[in-house]
């Protein structure tokens, strides 16, 4: 969530700085501010290296449960809030199909935990009575 929240905030200094805000676009800053998280999204997937469902849902409700904090302050009503479980949805739905349909590649892990895991792997295999080759 950290990951979304980052890129949101920095895509959103650019936006002010070239005077991009709600008040002047208010068609196009959603849509930006949409696909800007959408792509923080995609980054928090690719860092976690996972594309599972439980992931989605638990970056989906953190997100609706942060801007919750707008609410509390009296930035936005609770019905707006509510309402706003929408734009939450359609972020993490957009920011998964921003990574791709397909899976994700297993990365070669050389940390020495890796191999390890790699070598005791072998060894189990063969003293159960399978060879390995």
């Amino acid at each position: 969530m950290a990951i979304v929240y980052g890129v949101s905030f920095m895509a959103g200094l650019v936006l002010a700085h070239e005077n991009i805000t709600p008040q002047s676009n208010p068609y196009v800053y959603p849509l930006l501010a949409l696909a800007t998280k959408a792509v923080g999204v995609a980054l928090a997937l690719r860092v976690a290296h996972t594309t599972r469902l439980s992931y989605l849902f638990a970056i989906g409700i953190s997100l609706w449960l942060v801007s919750g904090m707008s609410m509390l302050v009296g930035a936005q009503s609770v019905t707006s809030w509510l309402e706003s479980s929408v734009f939450v949805a359609a972020t993490v739905i957009l920011g998964r199909f921003l990574l791709g349909t397909g899976r994700m590649t297993p990365t070669l892990d050389l940390s020495l935990k890796g191999i390890i895991h790699d070598r005791n792997a072998g060894l189990l295999g063969h003293r159960a009575g399978r060879s390995i080759f």
